[in-house]
């Protein structure tokens, strides 16, 4: 009953490409998604949900919190809208978009205590694709550690507790990811990548884990050269089961050392591009669905006016406990040169319904 649940709720999200067909019939091309995509399609979903469990629900939760302003402020819908340098994250295969270096930076404190930093660089190949090195970090810093002169006493007056020492508890993720061109088919662009992540946790002390996954991606694009087009997405993340070894002793002698887990699941974007002549504008609409355990829903709008200033807004639902919807926000300032060089700083504003707003700022570099 539950793998049959969990299915129902993949075609659920199949179905939302044909409310976005028929919302925008001048795209007819998406009829050729099919042959060409169907047995990926089948294949991946097919993979997530035979090894899909909840036993490590929580497990490594910090790579669910997304990198890039301008991802963030659109909801988290990143699937297909992965053309830049936060694709190792979002879908490696829009790493195949790009042929020009790029280095990206992000920071931002969560609830005013963690510090959530994110660095990449790009890396273009001649074979149609680039390669991309990043590094992404939660973390709290100098968390004091206290106690007694005297052990062997009480707490009095004359032996009161103090700062012997501090700790840092952090969580990293490494990631090399790649992205090659495909050939076309029937006019449809598609784009193939794969990202290696190498995982480790710090705790108290010396306690510490190590792990590693892998992430596939997929991306086509319809009427790539039009002024209207149609972007689909898909990511399977964690697709072989990332694993996580900590180094704290067994409860017992014929036990192994603790390991966690980290289930696969799947992840559909589809993004429309309209380019407009008023402003010499573009708008995009996305939508990302989640599926890990259930159905989340993230989506958005960005409007770029002149090539220059980009006004976004979306949704991010997130399933946890009890599933939490919120509005996120954002804008974005693009400076594009003759020669193909250009930088990004994008601003991202969430709010939390228990813990408040948060900011994010990113900055992208192309040359």
């Amino acid at each position: 009953m539950k793998y049959k649940s969990k299915f129902k709720s993949v075609l659920k999200s199949i179905k939302c490409a044909k409310v976005i067909q028929n919302l925008f019939p001048h795209f007819g091309t998406l009829a050729h998604f099919r042959d060409p995509c169907k047995l990926f399609l089948v294949s991946i979903i097919t993979l997530c949900l035979a090894i899909q469990s909840v036993d490590a629900k929580y497990t490594a939760d910090f790579l669910t919190l997304g990198v890039g302003a301008r991802a963030l402020a659109m909801g988290g819908a990143g699937t297909a809208l992965s053309d830049n340098a936060y694709a190792s994250y979002w879908n490696p295969a829009g790493l195949g978009h790009l042929t020009r270096y790029e280095v990206s930076f992000m920071h931002s404190t969560l609830n005013g205590q963690d510090a959530y930093d994110y660095v990449s660089y790009i890396h273009p190949l001649k074979d149609r694709g680039a390669i991309s090195v990043s590094w992404l970090r939660v973390g709290v810093d100098d968390i004091p550690i206290t106690g007694l002169p005297v052990t062997s006493r009480p707490v009095g007056a004359t032996n009161r507790p103090k700062v012997i020492g501090t700790f840092s508890s952090t969580d990293n993720a490494f990631l090399l990811a790649s992205g090659w061109a495909l050939p076309s088919f029937r006019g449809i662009d598609f784009h193939l990548g794969g990202t290696l992540k190498l995982l480790y946790m710090s705790g108290y002390r010396t306690t510490n884990a190590i792990g590693g996954g892998a992430d596939i991606g997929f991306v086509a694009n319809t009427n790539p050269e039009k002024p209207h087009r149609l972007t689909l997405g898909l990511q399977a993340s964690d697709a072989f089961r990332t694993k996580l070894y900590w180094n704290t002793p067994p409860p017992s002698a014929d036990l192994t050392s603790h390991t966690e887990t980290i289930p696969p699941h799947l992840k559909i974007g589809i993004a429309t591009t309209h380019a407009l002549r008023i402003f010499r504008s573009t708008l995009v609409f996305a939508l990302d669905s989640y599926i890990k355990d259930g159905v989340e829903l993230h989506g958005g709008a960005e409007w770029t006016l002149f090539d220059l200033l980009s006004l976004r807004i979306g949704f991010d639902e997130r399933k946890g406990i009890e599933r939490i919807r919120r509005l996120t926000a954002g804008v974005g300032l693009n400076l594009q040169f003759v020669t193909g060089a250009g930088a990004g700083l994008d601003y991202a504003f969430a709010n939390h319904p228990a813990l408040g707003g948060s900011h994010r700022m990113s900055l992208r570099i192309r040359f």
